[in-house]
């Protein structure tokens, strides 16, 4: 009887899947889709089946992701500071907003990264209301396998099931970049800082797996970076792939590429 319950539930998971989860509350903040879509806006449908993960903004512009396509998913500030950081090295084209970090009801974002059909890396920051994002976040990691990065201190509001890897808590680094303006004052009273780092060029085999230096994301392949003199770890991550992750001495004004090839699992 046991046997042929199980089988029942899993019967009905398959056929659910197969059909797809659809999402109608979503908002688009920012991502590699150019648009003039109010980040505010809920009317953008999200659909995800076993064979394509589906938006189509209110803008009647359509982004169809492969799940197998998917090499990272990431929830609430960790995902503001990873599809952040893409801006950061020039990949996005639509700026993420940042009306919501410091909102005071929780806001639930949702980061989904990706390689696109010709090699790039792309990038989507979501959110879902208080009612679906739970939905969305076991949709997305059904089809794709990917974990989902979150903070430590954010690690409740994923639901039970979910796959997650725990980051330290990203708010100091949220807390950088809350503005342009801020952003631009500090990197005024550092422009000696970079003029003195090294560059550190990382490209990778596939194209957009993850890049840590010394521990820390810092965007997906191809990166630059600049590190300041000295010692560092550069690795490089993708799901379904092993690790790959050089110890490199940087001189100041140097320039160095690393080149990333990873071995699959």
């Amino acid at each position: 009887m046991l046997r042929r319950i199980l089988a029942i539930i899993l019967a009905f998971s398959v056929s659910a899947l197969a059909q797809g989860n659809t999402f109608n509350r979503v908002r688009y903040n920012g991502g590699t889709v150019a648009t003039k879509v109010d980040a505010k806006d809920w009317d953008n449908k999200l659909t995800v089946t076993s064979d394509l993960i589906t938006l189509e903004l209110k803008d009647k512009q359509k982004l169809e992701i492969s799940p197998k396509s998917v090499t990272g998913l990431s929830y609430g500030q960790e995902a503001h500071r990873r599809v952040g950081t893409m801006i950061a090295l020039a990949v996005l084209v639509a700026p993420v907003a940042l009306f919501g970090l410091f909102h005071k009801t929780r806001l639930h974002f949702v980061g989904l990264q990706y390689t696109t059909p010709d090699g790039k890396g792309g990038g989507i920051l979501l959110q879902g209301d208080k009612e679906n994002y739970r939905a969305i976040l076991v949709a997305l990691q059904s089809v794709s396998g990917v974990p989902v990065s979150v903070a430590e201190k954010e690690r409740e509001f994923i639901p039970v099931g979910v796959t997650t890897t725990v980051t330290k808590d990203s708010a100091e680094s949220h807390k950088a970049a809350a503005t342009p303006a801020e952003g631009a004052a500090k990197a005024e009273t550092t422009t000696s800082a970079t003029e003195a780092a090294g560059t550190v060029q990382v490209v990778s085999t596939p194209d957009g797996a993850d890049v840590y230096s010394d521990g820390s994301f810092v965007g997906n392949a191809p990166s630059t970076l600049k590190l300041s003199p000295g010692k560092h770890t550069v690795r490089v991550a993708s799901s379904g792939y092993k690790d790959w992750s050089r110890d490199i001495s940087v001189q100041a004004g140097s320039d160095v590429k690393l080149n990333a090839v990873l071995e699959k699992n």
